[in-house]
């Protein structure tokens, strides 16, 4: 069964070029284009890793990220927040919600890499 990977984006081009990476590279996708509705969407469907946005409409990606700690299923799992906001716009206590940080643009070969890293993948 592929490891399950929630990207959660509200640019609709930038989700359809990583799925399908993604899922070229053997993961299963779910997308959320807000952090509200990946809130709902991971009740039923548990993800094994998070690529999170920051700037997002409804519930921002720093938001998201910090209820999602809340839950003690997801208190491990690896969080990535991939963004084109400058690291030093965030609040410390903000960084512990995330496992790491990737600026936008990125390559998606790289993010691959960290992912299969984070998820002892080879």
């Amino acid at each position: 069964m592929p490891q399950k990977i929630l990207v959660v984006d509200d640019d609709e081009d930038l989700v359809y070029i990583v799925k399908l990476a993604l899922e070229a590279s053997g993961f299963e996708v779910i997308t959320a284009a807000d952090g509200e509705q990946a809130l709902r969407l991971i009740k039923t469907n548990v993800p094994d890793l998070m690529i999170v946005d920051l700037t997002m409409p409804v519930m921002n990606g720093w938001h998201f990220s910090l209820k999602v700690r809340t839950d003690a299923r997801y208190k491990t799992t690896p969080i990535i927040i991939l963004s084109g906001l400058l690291e030093r716009e965030a609040q410390p206590e903000e960084y512990e919600t995330c496992t790491t940080y990737m600026p936008k643009p990125f390559d998606i070969f790289k993010l691959i890499e960290k992912i299969k890293e984070l998820l002892k993948k080879p």
